[in-house]
């Protein structure tokens, strides 16, 4: 069975053509020059956020799978630029990693159901091993991703310092936190949701624990998304939505994926270490700041990792 009325939501959400045929950005295409000068507005400290996890051994995969932590190998070192003068030196690394290990953009072609992509791309003549020859993460990347942040931190307004693993957040709870804190949602912006749950791993090191059930959005929200005309959705959680038995169970599993990647076109940020910025949103009363996030240009690309900052 599918997820309560995914059907209407899906034919409500779906922007294909909107943005013309060819399309490869989605609901990127909201962040337009006001929605950037709006954006550098909204910095008046100059305090700088970094959101994003370490990518080395330690990082948040549990391992089996197709994913698993960054390796980092050395290739030279104390290496003599030049023989004659061996007292100048350099050294260089290679990293082997999935490009969704940790803190990361999940691209347009990332996900897909009845055979098509976002915008209605075939998947069987887009996806293949070599990547998506459509909806890679190279067009999220070009220019990049920057626009106004709007921290919307459920967590802190349900009182906890971490949501119950099968809790689903509603619209009333996004709307609810923003009312609390003065938030008006204005289009082009990318709002970052605070579970708490990334302490799972942060805080107790339980990989299994952080990757496994988990709170976040209802599928439900993908219709707040779209009605906002938000550019972008990012989480302190694996996966942005909720999971539990029921939805992996269901016939659409990760429904807020599919509504938001396949048919709205809305790329989603997994794993946003949102705590710091959280902390200081909530002594000073600002949640809204400039957030620059771009993803690297991998041609074909079902991901990338990123290092998103947020400057207040």
């Amino acid at each position: 069975m599918k997820p309560l009325n995914f059907d209407h939501i899906a034919e409500k959400v779906r922007n294909w053509g909107r943005w013309g045929p060819e399309d490869q950005r989605g609901t990127l295409n909201h962040i337009g020059p006001e929605t950037l000068k709006d954006a550098v507005a909204t910095v008046q400290s100059g305090k700088l956020f970094n959101l994003g996890l370490n990518f080395d051994k330690n990082g948040p995969q549990p391992g089996g799978g197709g994913r698993f932590n960054p390796k980092v190998y050395v290739t030279d070192l104390f290496t003599p630029l030049n023989p004659a003068y061996p007292g100048v030196v350099y050294s260089d690394d290679v990293v082997h990693m999935p490009l969704q290990a940790a803190t990361q953009w999940d691209a347009l072609g990332h996900v897909h159901y009845d055979g098509q992509l976002y915008n209605g791309c075939d998947a069987h003549t887009t996806l293949s091993e070599k990547g998506a020859a459509k909806m890679g993460i190279e067009h999220l990347a070009t220019p990049g991703i920057m626009s106004r942040g709007v921290l919307i931190d459920i967590a802190r307004h349900k009182s906890v310092e971490r949501l119950p693993s099968d809790y689903a957040i509603s619209v009333d709870d996004l709307n609810a936190a923003c009312a609390a804190t003065g938030v008006e949602i204005r289009k082009g912006d990318i709002v970052l949701v605070r579970t708490g749950h990334i302490q799972m791993f942060t805080h107790d090191q339980n990989r299994p624990g952080f990757m496994g059930m988990q709170p976040g959005l209802s599928h439900h929200c993908a219709e707040w998304v779209y009605d906002n005309s938000l550019a972008a959705v990012c989480a302190d959680n694996m996966a942005v939505e909720i999971l539990n038995p029921e939805g992996l169970g269901s016939a659409v599993p990760l429904a807020f994926h599919m509504l938001c990647l396949r048919d709205m076109g809305c790329p989603l940020g997994e794993m946003f270490n949102l705590d710091a910025l959280a902390a200081d949103c909530a002594e000073d009363g600002r949640y809204t700041f400039l957030l620059a996030a771009p993803p690297l240009a991998v041609t074909n690309g079902f991901g990338s990792p990123v290092n998103p900052l947020a400057l207040k």
